[in-house]
């Protein structure tokens, strides 16, 4: 074994040996053939001349201000050029996207949203911002509104009569006799021969006539009897407290104690009111009153809540209202897109006919045929954007689906204005755009750029919705003139829009103000770059094997 291991280390040797002798002779080879070759001078002075300003340093501090100088003010032009063309759009899109398109469709918006919900039924008196009042609540469908209107009439009779009222009187009997039953309001311990009555909580009449119990399609004296609704007390007490809320009983008790004590004479029903009132106020011990009813309410509310956002009513309705809130966010979209193209392109061709003729006059036998060549000029540039229509309709959909559920998700604890829902679906649209921006940016796109695009955006959806608060203080302002009234619409929609359209023109300018510096750099070194490609063509080619 050891003879074979010396072999084969001697031949391993041997080997590398041979291969490196073989390579430095080629290195040995390639090098004596560079030395011995033949030296062009002219070729060598020639690369000296074609080179030698490119690298000669002796510039002076004025030809490196006038450099910069030039090519700071050719970039502003630029700079420039573009905020005109934006500005122009802006403008353009502003009025004819969401204060021409989008009031036509603000028309159908209705205050709370498209879909009924339990708080906005009951927002009884709600004025919203045009002075509208809603005094039986806000109702986003008419069949709900019809089922409210067309309810039960209140009988006490059935309230008092079901059976977990009745079992719970039985008991509150019993508990008498063994000495162990308490008001639900106070400490007093009631003796086997006191009187005490049951007391529904939230009232029985309450209950049947609330409009979310109604929405939600749910038996009045059910709710009312359950056991956290119904608490024993004094007869006096719930005399006194009627049909009224726990709160509001305890502001009339206070309210009429006051007035009683301040009374510089009293009559005899006055004395019998006053005293009846003093033994119900020296028994009622206001915190846990106030408890009981909170509990009562919480779970009745919460029974509610359940049955209703959990019900397929309501999820039909959200989504049937989502989508065709989306189809009319997606077609203005869209529309505005096609239409916004369309008065560009003509205004393009304007000013060009402006600064370049006509066909030599009006008179001329082409004129017509010029004029339909940029008429098919317009149509071919409105075409081509068939792209973006489809994209800017699906976007306006998810974001007027999406927006359409915010505002229900809202409006379940706050009831929207008309205006609201506009500026929150607006407002929607710019965030959709800005969130799909971030999460998918365009090839080539750094997410530093994309935040940037994503600023502007979020800029312009923030402008819009002022825009839209605007709106109504202007519309009143112009409608109450009488020569322009006729107008209002209009002439709101045209101010409104310009001015939105000019803000977020400045806006966005004054955002990619603060990235110039940094584009101009790379702008410098790009056409510096150009610059030295262009002179590295010029110059002569070398031949290493003459």
């Amino acid at each position: 074994m050891s003879t074979r291991l010396e072999r084969f280390q001697k031949r391993k040797k041997l080997q590398g040996s041979i291969t490196m002798v073989e390579t430095n002779k080629s290195i040995q080879d390639a090098a004596d053939k560079f030395l011995n070759s033949d030296f062009d001078e002219n070729k060598v002075n020639a690369t000296f001349n074609a080179t030698k300003e490119f690298y000669d340093m002796n510039i002076s501090q004025v030809e490196i201000d006038t450099f910069l100088s030039e090519f700071k003010e050719k970039f502003n032009d630029q700079m420039f050029n573009k905020l005109v063309n934006d500005c122009k759009k802006d403008i353009i899109n502003s009025i004819v996207t969401p204060f021409g398109l989008g009031k036509v469709v603000a028309a159908y918006d209705k205050a709370g949203g498209n879909v009924d919900t339990i708080h906005n039924v009951r927002n009884k008196d709600f004025i919203d911002s045009d002075g509208t009042v809603y005094k039986d609540g806000v109702y986003a469908t008419d069949t709900a509104k019809e089922n409210y209107d067309n309810r039960k009439e209140y009988n006490s009779k059935d309230y008092h009569t079901h059976k977990n009222y009745k079992k719970t009187n039985k008991q509150a009997k019993e508990d008498k006799v063994n000495g162990i039953l308490t008001d639900a309001f106070g400490d007093k311990q009631f003796k086997q021969n006191e009187t005490t009555n049951l007391d529904h909580t939230i009232s029985a009449k309450e209950v049947s006539e609330d409009s979310g119990r109604i929405l939600a399609d749910l038996d009045g004296t059910t709710l009312a009897n359950e056991s956290s609704n119904l608490n024993i007390t004094t007869p006096e007490f719930n005399n006194f407290k009627k049909a009224k809320t726990m709160q509001q009983t305890i502001v009339d008790l206070d309210k009429e104690l006051k007035t009683l004590n301040n009374k510089s004479a009293l009559t005899e029903n006055d004395k019998v009111r006053l005293k009846k009132l003093k033994k119900i106020d020296a028994e009622l011990d206001r915190e846990k009153a106030l408890n009981a009813d909170q509990k009562a309410r919480k779970e009745y509310n919460q029974k509610i809540n359940k049955e209703y956002y959990t019900s397929a009513k309501f999820a039909k309705n959200v989504t049937v209202k989502g989508l065709d809130e989306g189809a009319k966010m997606g077609t203005q979209q869209a529309l505005g897109l096609i239409i916004t193209e369309f008065f560009t392109a003509v205004f393009d061709e304007i000013i060009d006919i402006y600064k370049n003729g006509f066909s030599n006059g009006f008179d001329n036998d082409k004129f017509f045929t010029i004029l339909k060549e940029r008429l098919k000029k317009i149509s071919i540039r409105v075409s081509e954007k068939w792209k973006d229509v489809a994209i800017a309709f699906k976007d306006g959909f998810i974001s007027g689906f999406i927006s359409n559920l915010v505002t229900t998700v809202i409006n379940m604890f706050v009831t929207t204005g008309k205006r609201v829902v506009r500026i929150i679906r607006e407002g929607i649209f710019s965030l959709f755009r800005a969130v799909r921006l971030l999460l998918f940016p365009p090839e080539n796109m750094t997410y530093e750029e994309a935040m940037h695009e994503a600023k502007k955006l979020l800029a312009t959806g923030l402008i819009v919705s002022l825009g839209v608060i605007a709106e109504e203080y202007i519309d009143l302002l112009i409608k109450g003139t009488a020569v322009l009234e006729p107008f209002a619409d209009i002439l709101t929609s045209v101010f409104v829009g310009a001015i939105t359209g000019l803000s977020i023109t400045m806006v966005v300018y004054y955002i990619d103000k603060k990235k110039n510096d940094k584009d101009m750099f790379n702008h410098l070194v790009e056409d510096t770059n150009k610059k030295f490609a262009q002179f590295e063509n010029t110059l002569p080619s070398f031949n290493y094997n003459s």
